[in-house]
């Protein structure tokens, strides 16, 4: 099967993922790749790794976006979005835009519990930086794109790597261990915004079991305590109908960073439901890369 043909199980609801059938892919159209790379090793766990998509015909460095999938910090894989949307275009849409993509893996919770999630995030940034040269990347024009789960780490690294704060405790030393985090703008797709629930009991057992005991860090895993002024500019994009993350978390964190004197923009998407369900998703895509092509590179050609 190819991967554009994968769709979501007939079922409702969805039974539980236990593998997908064989996968083929020709690649990300107009795209120079790297698949694997890995950015960290952790001793007793599994590499981590990212595959990169930069334009295969524009003269470097170009901008980088990087791509983090969503899946309730308990599933996921960096090779796929959300099966309601269609496969690849997310990837093909970066590439014509003249901008590459890194989409990674991150530990999961039944793997490590948090914070090793963001720390892996951030050892991804920290990797594509230190290799930009040779990956034809500009280390210095870096957004940050996440759905869901992908969303709040994509803000807890956009929001701490922009605090010029090396010892946070969200920042970590996986991977090449050091290095600036900060990011030009990012794009963040239905997540959630304060995580107390993970405390209250509301979380369902394993997500509850990745704060490792540390209730602790409860309060540096959500996002609207770590807005400041220095956030760059953030898109917020929320389904009205959203029954997994309420549209008020979204509301809830562009309110805190207006406060904060930061440029955030917020769209609410009238009849749609997590992942944009019950509405054409393309446009979502083409609203979010023009958003990242507008702050990294001045438009999108």
């Amino acid at each position: 099967m190819d991967i554009r043909a994968l769709r979501p199980p007939d079922q409702d609801p969805w039974p539980v993922f236990t593998h997908h059938p064989p996968i083929s892919s020709e690649g990300v159209a107009g795209a120079r790749s790297w698949t694997g790379l890995t950015y960290g090793f952790v001793r007793s766990f599994r590499p981590m790794t990212l595959d990169l998509h930069v334009p295969a015909d524009v003269p470097g460095p170009v901008p980088l976006v990087v791509w983090i999938h969503g899946g309730g910090w308990t599933e996921g894989d960096r090779r796929y979005v959300p099966l309601q949307w269609p496969q690849q275009v997310l990837f093909e849409k970066v590439v014509a835009a003249e901008m590459a993509v890194a989409t990674l893996d991150y530990r999961l919770l039944a793997e490590a519990p948090f914070p090793a999630c963001v720390h892996d995030c951030v050892a991804a940034i920290r990797y594509l930086r230190r290799y930009a040269d040779e990956l034809s990347l500009d280390p210095h024009r870096v957004g940050i794109w996440g759905e869901s789960a992908g969303a709040h780490l994509a803000s807890l690294v956009a929001f701490v790597g922009s605090q010029q704060d090396d010892g946070h405790r969200l920042l970590g030393s996986v991977g090449v261990g050091e290095g600036p985090v900060d990011v030009a703008a990012a794009v963040l797709f239905y997540g959630p915004a304060e995580m107390g629930w993970l405390a209250d009991g509301a979380a369902d057992e394993e997500v509850r079991g990745g704060l490792g005991g540390d209730l602790a860090v409860v309060r540096d895993l959500s996002p609207v305590t770590q807005v400041h002024p220095g956030i760059p500019p953030v898109l917020l994009m929320h389904g009205r109908d959203d029954g997994m993350v309420p549209a008020t978390e979204s509301e809830l964190l562009h309110q805190a960073l207006r406060e904060a004197g930061v440029d955030s923009t917020l769209e609410i998407i009238d009849g749609a439901d997590h992942c944009f369900i019950g509405t054409p998703i393309e446009p979502h895509l083409d609203r979010a890369v023009a958003f990242l092509g507008q702050h990294l590179q001045g438009s999108v050609s």
